[in-house]
């Protein structure tokens, strides 16, 4: 899952919205603990919280199906149970668009293990929409809805009878963002445009990202054309690396190194650097 939409959601739970973090494990308040896996392969749990009656829960926030998440979820089991002395129960909060398929569970004959699964689609956001916590409405952008449009309506609605202006921005940006994982974003910015605030949507990281990316689909046909011209089906083989490189600064560089160098290897010396 793309960096902004996980910081995003992160920020959104850390804020604990209760009606959200009921459904989700069943408990409104808890407190967040910090875990640290001694295997520097194994990034760190997105989220482990205590909740009132010493229980661990560990909920992990996934954008797309991985084949490796059963393995993850037991080895983060292991560890937070070898640093706290509490086997954690387990959740998978699923917010991706395609269609949930990673398997949760898995036995032998001495060991059953297994942990819950949660997509967001199958919340009512009407549930979300009702809460008095911000929080909790900007996720029922995420969540199952009858009609989009007024769905987004009354998101924005809430948070405008609710927050003053400026606590306002900064949800209506949060919503930005997360409404692009059901890409929404083009109507959400359209009922941003009708409301009576100052929020620029051309500031907004979609937005910026969306002119970035258009710049660099324009790169990459640039730079294809150009080593097909200069160097044939040899460098054409070159574009698997140069889609892997993010930076559209590296991709200039590239694009006018092709008009300057010697020799393919010249290149190819230039990729193994750059990605």
């Amino acid at each position: 899952m793309h960096q902004k939409y996980d910081v995003t959601l992160k920020d959104i739970l850390k804020d604990m919205p209760k009606v959200f973090l009921k459904i989700l494990t069943g408990y409104d308040t808890c407190k967040f603990i910090d875990v640290q896996f001694p295997d520097i392969q194994l990034r760190e749990p997105d989220l482990v919280m205590e909740v009132p009656d010493g229980k661990l829960i560990h909920t992990e926030v996934q954008g797309r199906n991985e084949n490796n998440m059963l393995q993850r979820f037991y080895l983060y089991s292991g560890f937070i149970f070898n640093q706290h002395k509490i086997l954690p129960i387990q959740i998978l909060l699923y917010v991706g668009s395609a269609p949930l398929n990673m398997q949760n569970h898995m036995e032998n004959e001495y060991i059953k293990y297994s942990y819950k699964v949660v997509d967001i689609r199958e919340i009512d956001c009407s549930q979300l929409i009702a809460s008095d916590s911000p929080e909790d409405i900007v996720l029922a952008i995420l969540c199952n809805t009858n009609d989009v449009d007024v769905t987004i309506r009354s998101i924005l609605d809430k948070l405008t009878s609710l927050l003053s202006p400026k606590e306002r921005e900064s949800y209506i940006r949060k919503l930005l963002i997360l409404s692009d994982l059901r890409k929404l974003y083009p109507k959400v910015k359209m009922e941003v445009t009708k409301m009576p605030i100052t929020i620029d949507v051309r500031e907004s990281d979609i937005y910026q990202e969306g002119l970035l990316e258009g710049k660099q689909e324009g790169l990459l046909e640039g730079i294809e054309l150009g080593l097909e011209l200069k160097y044939g089906l040899a460098g054409l083989e070159l574009m698997n690396i140069v889609r892997a490189i993010n930076s559209v600064d590296k991709l200039e560089e590239f694009k006018n190194l092709i008009k300057k160098a010697g020799s393919i290897d010249e290149l190819k010396e230039f990729l193994g650097k750059s990605v």
